[in-house]
């Protein structure tokens, strides 16, 4: 069924249709813009929520607990999730608003062409029609005019006092109305023909033709609407798998949580280290007591005084006799006012009595650099903390001077590649950041053997001279084996764990006879610091095993001559025992004889 056929005189009700239609659209397209406003507000929201909801990170506060962790990977989520609404919000802007607006535009103009060419094709009808109707009446006039003319002429003919020339004039007449009415006649029937003709070209073809293409178009509206519907749909399906997903994680970080290891955490945060008080002693007064002994003050139930300090809890009692009892009892009772006058007229004499203020609060004190402040088992902890992460910066500085080692080598090799002297300035600055960074991981490891109640350990020094040949930076990489206090329940460091911390020692002056006592050492720069160094000298090679046979050996490709007294000079084709391999500073231990020291690795050729 066509709008043509069935449809050929309901052109006013297709022109209402096609702008309701048109009606339609637009109100979809604000639809659609409300809801993309509605996407943009709830992503902003969530977002504003994801903000204000993040958990607050205390400068010292470095225990993940699960729940909170697992908290701010679920807001992480949920800002992917946020973002999938900003996509949607995107998506219905930029393919369903655009797109029904450029819908409704097209359909107003083809609706407006094609109702016009309709209106031309009814005019065209109406004007052949009126055209008919004009030569109808024209020939009915004419008819009419020769029915009188007739009429006229029977009459005067009939007449016996008529003359000849009234008769044959009254004949004349008609005969000349009649053929007006001939003429008119002819031309009303050739109109009447072409009207007929115009009018069911209009009702069969022309009109049903307009009338087609206004269905057409409605037909392409509803078709769009369709696929505009569709492209909505895909606006919110095409965020539904990254949605799932980013709430699949979120289930997965709900299953991380662990109350055991939460609870764990919570012993390492808080764990003081230190061990409950002892048992109250018996007071017996029946008991005959020294004389000299102090008498023990009276205690009051209820109060017992129980503070935090450094980690500590002391028990004590309120002491009517103790310092500062009673400024304490004024301050709480005194007045607004700083000074009270009281007259004693006693003896006649005036007395000022002067009440002390109320102490004030005291700034709080800068956290120690050993972090004595904090309790004994949380200061071993950001002991250990803080060494692992300045030793994660020497390995770090480490790996780039091995980088740049790397880099020289292949420059001398093809110096067309750059300079490999341009590396040197590197390598020294690398050189004297690991030292610095050295001297800070030793000190860190001397308080935290200091709060472990531990001695000090001697430590291997290696020669802080290199050969000019091999142009690096003097930077010992020898640390002594310090075993590390067992973390038995810090989750954050392992459980029943003894690890071995590596613990640098500034390299010495170059001078075989430096004289240092057992305090002093000197840093790279030259600045003094408490290390004892001369009686680790003396111990240094106490515990080397003697079994000489069980050694490797390497022989001397190049001379050395020492410049250090923990290096060791050789000659060209010396042959030597391997005492420690190369740990990555360039400089191994051997033995010659009776002597051992270090000598830089690239001089010695190993046997295979």
């Amino acid at each position: 069924m066509n709008w043509g056929e069935e449809l050929w005189d309901q052109y006013s009700q297709l022109e209402k249709h096609t702008e309701k239609g048109i009606d339609f659209l637009d109100k979809y397209c604000h639809f659609v813009k409300e809801r993309q406003q509605i996407e943009l507000q709830y992503a902003t929201s969530l977002k504003r929520l994801i903000k204000s909801s993040q958990p607050k990170e205390k400068k010292n506060d470095d225990v993940p607990f699960s729940t909170v962790t697992s908290f701010k990977n679920i807001l992480k989520e949920l800002q992917g999730i946020a973002n999938q609404h900003d996509l949607i919000a995107d998506g219905l802007a930029t393919k369903v608003t655009k797109e029904v607006q450029t819908v409704i535009a097209e359909v107003k103009q083809e609706r407006k062409k094609l109702l016009q060419d309709a209106r031309s094709k009814e005019a065209a009808k109406d004007k052949s029609i009126k055209k008919m109707e004009q030569t109808k009446d024209t020939y009915r006039a004419a008819h009419g005019n020769y029915i009188s003319a007739k009429q006229q002429f029977e009459k005067v003919d009939s007449d016996l006092s008529q003359s000849r020339a009234q008769v044959e004039k009254s004949r004349q007449n008609m005969i000349s109305k009649d053929q007006s009415r001939e003429d008119s006649k002819n031309e009303y029937i050739l109109q009447l023909t072409q009207t007929n003709k115009d009018q069911h070209e209009h009702y069969y073809t022309i009109l049903p033709d307009v009338f087609n293409k206004i269905q057409e178009m409605d037909e392409r509206r509803i078709t769009k609407t369709s696929e505009l519907y569709k492209q909505y749909a895909d606006c919110h399906r095409s965020v539904l798998p990254i949605v799932s997903k980013c709430l699949d994680d979120i289930t997965m970080e709900a299953e991380k949580i662990s109350p055991a290891e939460d609870s764990k955490k919570v012993t390492t945060k808080y764990k003081s280290g230190l061990v409950p008080p002892d048992d109250f002693r018996m007071l017996d007064l029946d008991e005959p007591r020294d004389a000299t002994e102090t008498k023990e003050p009276d205690s009051v139930s209820g109060n017992s005084i129980t503070t935090n300090n450094s980690g500590g809890t002391v028990s004590g009692k309120n002491k009517k006799t103790k310092k500062g009892g009673l400024r304490s009892i004024w301050a709480k009772r005194a007045p607004s006012v700083s000074h009270i006058t009281k007259d004693d007229e006693r003896g006649g004499s005036i007395r000022r009595l002067k009440i002390p203020h109320t102490p004030s609060f005291r700034r709080k004190p800068e956290p120690a650099e050993d972090f004595s402040h904090l309790q004994p088992h949380q200061q071993r902890r950001e002991l250990q903390k803080k060494i692992d992460e300045v030793q994660l910066q020497v390995d770090q500085e480490i790996k780039s001077k091995e980088a740049l080692i790397k880099m020289r080598e292949v420059y001398t090799k093809n110096p067309t590649l750059g300079d490999p002297a341009s590396v040197e300035s590197q390598l020294t600055i690398i050189g004297k950041k690991v030292d610095s960074l050295r001297l800070e991981l030793q000190k860190y490891q001397n308080y935290k053997d200091k709060a472990e109640g531990k001695t000090g350990t001697p430590v291997s020094t290696p020669p802080s001279s290199q050969p000019s040949s091999q142009h690096s930076t003097p930077v010992s990489d020898r640390y002594s084996s310090v075993k590390q206090e067992a973390a038995s329940d810090d989750p954050l460091h392992g459980s029943n764990q003894s690890s071995p911390v590596r613990v640098p020692v500034p390299p010495l002056p170059h001078n075989d006879n430096a004289e240092l006592d057992d305090t002093d050492a000197l840093t790279p720069g030259g600045d003094s610091i408490t290390s004892p160094v001369s009686s680790r000298q003396e111990s240094f090679y106490e515990d080397v095993d003697d079994d000489f046979e069980d050694h490797p050996q390497a022989k001397a490709k190049f001379a050395f001559q020492s410049g250090d007294v923990n290096s060791l000079s050789m000659e060209v084709g010396d042959v030597l025992d391997i005492m420690e391999e190369d740990t990555g500073d360039g400089w191994t231990r051997v033995r010659k004889g009776d002597n051992e020291g270090f000598v830089p690795t690239t001089y010695l050729e190993f046997d295979s």
